[in-house]
């Protein structure tokens, strides 16, 4: 059973997957510096969703088929990664752990 954890174990032939996802993961993190899906919320057109950019903050807006706006943060609570709108912008995903969320955060 140690030799589960021994760090060891991991072999030179295993190291094209390693950095393949470590790269994965690295990408995440970018969208923490690159802009947003949109530069305003009044982009955004109703029953839809886009990632914006506030300084340093990424804010995930909603616009419900009513053209109420709803906000929450963008980051990942778990790994601490940008959420990402499917391409119709009702859903959000997680890509750097696969979860998936509806545009109301639940």
């Amino acid at each position: 059973m140690r030799s589960i954890y021994d760090p060891a174990r991991i072999t030179l032939k295993a190291l094209p997957a390693f950095a393949k996802e470590n790269l994965n993961v690295a990408m995440q993190y970018a969208d923490l510096v690159v802009a947003g899906d949109v530069e305003s919320v009044d982009e955004i057109k109703p029953g839809a969703g886009a990632i914006v950019s506030r300084g340093l903050s990424k804010v995930a807006v909603y616009r419900d088929p009513e053209g109420q706006v709803h906000e929450l943060s963008a980051v990942c609570r778990h790994l601490g990664c940008i959420v990402r709108w499917n391409t119709s912008g009702e859903h959000l995903g997680l890509s750097c752990h696969g979860s998936r969320y509806d545009a109301l955060g639940k």
